[in-house]
């Protein structure tokens, strides 16, 4: 299929109408390999992205973990807690000031599946980030791809209340054949020799088989191995809305000036545009339980490679994963209910510091970190939502979070088999946006 350039004036998606064309909203990890298994399945496939490159929004924000065994559904600190971290210098969740309904609705949907559907999601995204790590894999050996890969996850819990959940996580892993087993900071130290906190902690695990790397370097050579397949990007493309036609088509109109027309026809759409897929949507009659969090980051080169992390670390009570990608760590999570902005918090800054420092103290050069914040959609429960919505050719795939990932992967694989009629890999009950329930 010829490739078309933002400079090409066309009509259409895509120039071939011989197959079935779908258009891909979102140019980020989900929207790059949703496209990439589609064209592999033989549909011709157009990705919208509003940006001028793939990656720049919430996949540029992505932790790095690859990560099956410490995949967590979201879990937030109690009422109490949460609210009280206004007033604390080293907060677990960064709270705008005054009264939030919709923030408060999000938060009641999320405490309830931390307390009735914990143990089952953890099982599920476990199984689907297993499923997105082995797809990941192979794409990287079979499209020769670059990778600072990393073997090994130690997951850390300072807190009594979150350690009570580890037999959960323990069963989760052995349920789904993954290497595991729960470490004392002596352990840890035998297996990470720079580890060099004297804080208590609570409990830990060690995930050998998890891995860690730089998830947007693998988002841009997928971009270009999805090209490869005849997928056709337009960037600096807006879409406004979403119409389905009589005849089983849909109409896209969008702003772009690679277009002539501003409306689009195509067979099926795939929504992966974060929080503006429930604006898309919502005038479709479906509803997106997102809400829209933003997470920190932070990047600091190494100053004493024998002193510096091998594995991965995921810090749970302050949702802070730190991953070293060649002579580089990468610092990131933290969570925030606040406005976005180009500058981090100063809070959010000495966190992350401070969270790093307790751990490799003699690793890096924290006062040369660069710093960035992004915004990402989340579902209450924390889960990735996929499949299709009231209108059987538009599917979403959407809220993997910056821990996504593997999961990301793995639910465009699954999106691609069920737009193709076929079996999906696994039973994705619990996932499908029919099964997820709306805050109130």
């Amino acid at each position: 299929m010829p490739q078309q350039t933002t400079e090409t004036k066309t009509d259409s998606v895509t120039n071939n109408n011989t197959h079935r064309q779908i258009a891909v909203i979102g140019g980020g990890l989900s929207g790059i390999c949703t496209a990439y298994f589609l064209a592999a399945k033989g549909f011709e496939v157009a990705v919208l992205e509003r940006r001028a490159n793939v990656a720049e929004e919430a996949t540029f924000g992505n932790s790095g973990l690859l990560a099956p065994g410490s995949a967590m559904p979201l879990t937030l600190p109690g009422r109490f807690a949460t609210f009280r971290c206004r007033f604390q210098d080293e907060p677990r969740v960064l709270l705008r000031s005054g009264i939030d309904m919709a923030r408060n609705r999000w938060m009641r949907g999320t405490r309830k599946a931390q307390q009735q559907e914990f143990a089952a999601n953890k099982l599920r995204l476990t199984r689907l980030s297993a499923y997105g790590q082995m797809l990941t894999r192979h794409l990287q050996e079979h499209h020769a791809l670059e990778h600072e890969n990393s073997d090994g996850v130690i997951h850390l819990f300072r807190h009594a209340a979150d350690a009570a959940r580890i037999p959960q996580l323990l069963e989760a892993a052995q349920q789904s054949e993954l290497k595991h087993k729960a470490v004392d900071a002596e352990a840890i130290r035998l297996l990470e020799p720079a580890f060099a906190s004297g804080a208590a902690l609570a409990g830990a695990i060690h995930y050998p088989q998890d891995q860690a790397g730089n998830c947007v370097l693998f988002a841009k050579q997928m971009r270009l191995a999805a090209q490869e397949l005849g997928v056709v990007f337009h960037f600096g493309c807006t879409v406004k809305s979403l119409q389905p036609e009589f005849g089983g088509r849909v109409a896209l109109e969008v702003e772009a000036p690679q277009f002539e027309s501003s409306r689009l026809m195509v067979d099926g759409v795939v929504v992966a545009a974060g929080l503006q897929s429930a604006n898309l949507l919502r005038p479709l009659g479906t509803v997106l339980p997102l809400h829209a969090l933003e997470s920190y980051s932070a990047l600091v080169p190494i100053k004493n490679p024998d002193d510096a992390p091998n594995a991965a670390l995921v810090d749970e009570a302050y949702k802070v994963a730190m991953t070293r990608i060649g002579n580089r760590i990468r610092i990131s999570g933290l969570l925030g209910f606040v406005s976005p902005s180009k500058t981090p918090p100063p809070k959010a800054l000495r966190n992350l510091l401070k969270i790093a420092g307790d751990y490799y103290p003699n690793a890096a050069n924290y006062n040369q970190a660069h710093f960035w914040s992004n915004s990402m959609a989340l579902t209450p429960s924390g889960m990735p939502l996929l499949g299709p919505t009231l209108q059987g050719n538009v599917y979403v795939n959407v809220g993997h979070g910056a821990s996504g990932w593997a999961a990301s992967v793995g639910s465009s694989a699954l999106v691609a088999e069920m737009l193709a009629g076929e079996e999906p890999a696994f039973d994705p009950e619990g996932l499908l946006l029919q099964h997820m329930p709306v805050a109130k």
